[in-house]
């Protein structure tokens, strides 16, 4: 029995050892790959270390096969969730990828200690028959309940995705189940004694090592499909007549149109390419787009659409980096939704300018810094007061602008009631109130942005020439 139990660990490493390879020569990268491989690699060396046991003579030769087979055990199953997690798309964080691996680096330690402790093994003997047998200790339950609950995770990815599955995705579902039931019975089995002290989880191991082998080999776990699949860019290929090849997940979720393949291949997909769908919201993200053009040895050619989530950096480009607050480059298309909803029975619609009041002589008599800690002063309370009714943007400089979706003399208000905010702040490096004039003006119906926007700031500049002048007289009378 020992001989036979021999021969199938060296046929079962065998047959793992040349997925790897595959797996290695491939040269497209694929995120999976990485899990399948380690994942691999331990139950290699679960069916070595426990071929060397069975076939070393000497009781201190099988205990050191014990330990070197505990390398690939204890780090088998997370490799197998990780690799089921990637293959779903679930993100798992640093930290918890980290604790994932906590318990095993314990077991390590504790197993190549076992001759000195009793933690992990209370008792070790061999029996006639040159067979291992085992008392467990108290952190040997540890480890069993740690793998029981990474099967439980296991096996709730796979069957909470199963629903949803087809085809080939749907047998990719049923072999990752049985890569995490095989291994996890034959444990059992040992356990229950009903082997007679003939360890069979290793056979557990290699059974579920191969169920992944077959996967790749037979549905292609690895396939060039799934990296296209598991990517965040939507892919759209079209052909000459503008009728769709083939579409990602990602470029489902961006179009539900084209989720339904075979109907998607029979319409006109000509208008993806316009102007119109250069960028696309979808649930509060922003994907832009690119058009490239591809071709094969057969002649055939066409387009292909590539989507970019591109969300993070239009957030970035559209903030002044100094306030958080929107940019210049916002402000007049924020500025001209706004005018267009006010003559499509919207809101009203008013532009405040902002700008602090003798900004140069701060700047050159305290310092830049301090100057740049006015600034984002400002910006503050303008959020704080004027957001709630409205966007507010660094216009540039010291100056500020406010898109209002209310009347002009509510807009009044809401500024004169920022001013006063601001001009109560206490400067450490001034010794003086810091305040800004400002110029509010309603939209009439009539005009562009641009010309609402020069109304606003004539308006704020008479209000500061009038401060000056009055500046000035105090000066004058003194």
């Amino acid at each position: 029995m020992l001989s036979a139990m021999s021969v199938i660990l060296l046929i079962g490493m065998f047959l793992t050892g040349g997925v790897v390879l595959v797996i290695l020569m491939d040269q497209h990268e694929n995120a999976l790959r990485e899990y399948a491989v380690l994942g691999l690699f331990c139950s290699i060396l679960i069916m070595l270390a426990y071929y060397v046991e069975l076939n070393t003579p000497g009781f201190a030769a099988k205990i050191d096969a014990v330990k070197f087979g505990y390398v690939g055990k204890v780090f088998v199953n997370p490799m197998l969730l990780m690799l089921v997690m990637r293959y779903y798309n679930v993100h798992v964080g640093r930290f918890w990828q980290a604790m994932l691996y906590l318990i095993p680096i314990v077991t390590i330690y504790l197993v190549f200690n076992c001759e000195r402790q009793t933690l992990y093994y209370a008792d070790i003997r061999m029996d006639a028959e040159g067979l291992i047998h085992v008392v467990p200790g108290v952190f040997y339950y540890v480890y069993i309940g740690y793998n029981t609950l990474l099967a439980m995770l296991h096996l709730a990815f796979c069957l909470y995705e199963r629903a949803g599955l087809r085809g080939r995705e749907k047998a990719n579902n049923n072999l990752l189940i049985a890569a995490c039931l095989l291994p996890f019975l034959a444990l059992l089995t040992y356990l229950s004694g009903w082997t007679g002290g003939l360890d069979t989880s290793p056979l557990g191991v290699m059974a579920g090592a191969l169920s992944i082998a077959f996967s790749i080999f037979r549905y292609g776990l690895l396939n060039k499909d799934d990296m296209l699949q598991s990517m965040a860019t939507g892919l759209i290929f079209l052909d000459s007549d503008n009728r769709l090849i083939y579409a990602n997940r990602a470029a489902t979720r961006i179009f539900p149109v084209l989720s339904n393949a075979h109907t998607a291949a029979k319409q006109d997909l000509s208008p993806l390419c316009t102007s119109e769908l250069a960028a696309v919201q979808r649930d509060g993200a922003t994907y832009q787009r690119r058009i490239t053009e591809w071709s094969s040895g057969d002649g055939q050619h066409g387009k292909l659409l590539t989507y970019d989530d591109v969300t993070e950096i239009r957030a970035r480009l559209s903030r002044d980096g100094m306030t958080g607050l929107l940019n210049h480059a916002t402000f007049y298309p924020t500025l001209d939704d706004a005018m267009s909803d006010a003559n499509n029975g919207g809101p009203n619609v008013s532009v405040s300018i902002a700008d602090i009041d003798s900004f140069k002589q701060i700047n050159d008599a305290y310092g830049h810094a301090n100057g740049d800690t006015v600034l984002i002063e400002l910006a503050r309370i303008l959020q704080e007061i004027c957001g709630p009714h409205g966007d507010v943007f660094r216009y540039g400089g010291e100056e500020f602008a406010v898109i209002f979706r209310m009347p002009f003399a509510k807009a009044e208000a809401v500024m004169a009631e920022a001013l006063a905010k601001f001009s109560a702040i206490e400067f450490d490096f001034i010794g003086r109130p810091v305040t800004f004039s400002y110029g509010t003006a309603e939209f009439n119906a009539t005009e562009n942005s641009v010309e609402l926007f020069e109304r606003a700031d004539q308006l704020m500049y008479q209000r500061k020439r009038a401060l000056h002048q009055r500046e000035r007289e105090a000066a004058g009378a003194q």
